[in-house]
């Protein structure tokens, strides 16, 4: 290639990263109250409110989409000027986004009506315990399937294993603290399932979440953004925000 065809083939690269950084960002995020969810198309929830009040922060704009998981999770590895929340950080998907938080710890569990007599210890009880619902595009599901369990009955949506809980089509669900807290409309995700219908039979692992942006997003952006997450959890904002959606539990 003519070394001048080259140098132009390099400045469209960089003119092109250069108009994607002067867009508003793109954001994605899932059903996943309190944490997040849409009301009349607009994005609710604890991540929600805090990624604004970061962008309004960092005087930068941005677009926040409530989506399916999968599709968020795959756009924002191949597009730039894109980030996506929460996501739960493990050593499979470090390579594949840049980090950011964490905002959120949660605890997965096997979950359980209450009163339901379940007695599991360990993970040979749940794989003799009938079908466990989990969707198949958490992380969860493919971590237990890689640690044996064979039992796992994938679904699409969240909405769909709570759903199944409740009208005793499965004794078993995988889920996490955070979604007990759903109030209103957007308890309808989790069947309208609190805390006091459920119990834990068997805890799982804790999960720390993040906001994960596009692998070739420039490292001075992930440092902005950082700096001002840790400096709303040093001024005491990121814990009114945090205690206001999950009262009482635990910060990241």
């Amino acid at each position: 290639m003519p070394h001048w065809l080259s140098r132009c083939s390099v400045l469209a690269l960089s003119l092109s990263v250069l108009l994607s950084q002067a867009e508003p960002l793109q954001l994605y995020t899932e059903e996943y109250p309190p944490v997040s969810f849409s009301v009349k198309g607009r994005a609710e929830g604890m991540a929600n409110e805090l990624v604004r009040e970061l962008l309004k922060r960092l005087g930068e704009s941005g677009e926040i989409s409530v989506v399916p998981w999968a599709r968020g999770y795959h756009t924002v590895q191949q597009t730039p000027n894109t980030a996506l929340f929460a996501t739960i950080r493990n050593a499979e998907r470090e390579p594949l986004f840049r980090w950011v938080g964490p905002i959120l710890l949660a605890q997965d569990s096997f979950y359980a009506l209450k009163n339901s007599g379940i007695q599991l210890h360990d993970l040979a009880d749940v794989a003799k315990a009938g079908p466990v619902a989990v969707p198949r595009d958490w992380f969860s599901y493919q971590e237990l399937r890689n640690l044996g369990l064979t039992n796992l009955l994938g679904v699409t949506e969240p909405e769909q294993m709570f759903k199944m809980l409740k009208r005793g089509r499965v004794k078993l669900i995988v889920a996490d603290n955070l979604s007990f807290y759903s109030t209103g409309d957007a308890a309808q995700q989790v069947d309208y399932l609190t805390a006091k219908d459920v119990e834990v039979a068997l805890p799982y692992r804790a999960s720390l979440g993040y906001i994960t942006f596009w692998h070739g997003t420039d490292p001075a952006v992930i440092q902005r953004w950082q700096r001002e997450l840790d400096a709303m959890k040093a001024d005491g904002s990121f814990s009114r925000i945090y205690q206001r959606w999950l009262p009482g539990e635990p910060e990241p």
